[in-house]
């Protein structure tokens, strides 16, 4: 049996529990489900990780995600290509963009709509590079704020895009007024992206 087809049986096999997850109010219990789910996954390749979500009574969204790293992408379509017919589920291969709300990590909120960009060379082919500024960035905590950017890209690019689009970031804090006339906001990241690829395949 191929790989994505013993992931599979076990799923079909277990998706019930699944299913009603948000539902168990007891913490071990849920834990100890995503656990064996992660496990699972891994036997397959323990590269790729899942999120679950949707509305009660709906069906539910299933995202097999690579985290962002390319090197596990054909992994990850792979394994969604050979998911079987679900009642109850959306199989979905990659985060998805889900659009400009605010992001918040490890104590940093971004917001989107208050957020600019400078395009970049890169010299990685075709890929795109940005200059993020921010409100309040605190250069002490770059890591932190490169990472709430890249979490903000995936909602707004999704996780696919953002890895093969994406080849350089860094954040810097907001310039002078007369400065930021010269940027563009960051809600239009996505026009950006279509324009600058249809002029290289001009």
């Amino acid at each position: 049996m191929l790989k994505e087809q013993q992931f599979w049986t076990w799923f079909k096999e277990n998706e019930a529990k699944y299913f009603f997850l948000n539902q168990i109010n007891d913490d071990n219990e849920r834990e100890r489900l995503l656990d064996e789910f992660l496990e699972h996954l891994h036997i397959y390749c323990d590269h790729l990780f899942f999120e679950i979500g949707g509305h009660p009574n709906e069906k539910q969204d299933l995202i097999i995600t690579a985290e962002g790293n390319a090197d596990f992408f054909d992994r990850v379509e792979a394994l969604v290509s050979q998911a079987p017919q679900l009642e109850y589920w959306n199989a979905i291969a990659f985060k998805p963009p889900i659009g400009n709300g605010i992001i918040e990590y490890n104590g940093i909120k971004l917001d989107p709509e208050t957020m600019l960009f400078d395009p970049l060379s890169v010299n990685t082919s075709q890929k795109i590079g940005l200059r993020v500024h921010v409100d309040n960035f605190n250069p002490n905590r770059e890591r932190d704020f490169l990472t709430a950017v890249y979490l903000l890209l995936d909602n707004i690019l999704g996780e696919k895009p953002t890895a093969l689009e994406i080849g350089y970031v860094d954040v810097k804090s907001m310039p002078p007024t007369l400065e930021k006339e010269e940027l563009i906001e960051f809600t239009k990241l996505p026009r950006y992206i279509q324009w600058k690829k249809s002029k290289m395949n001009t």
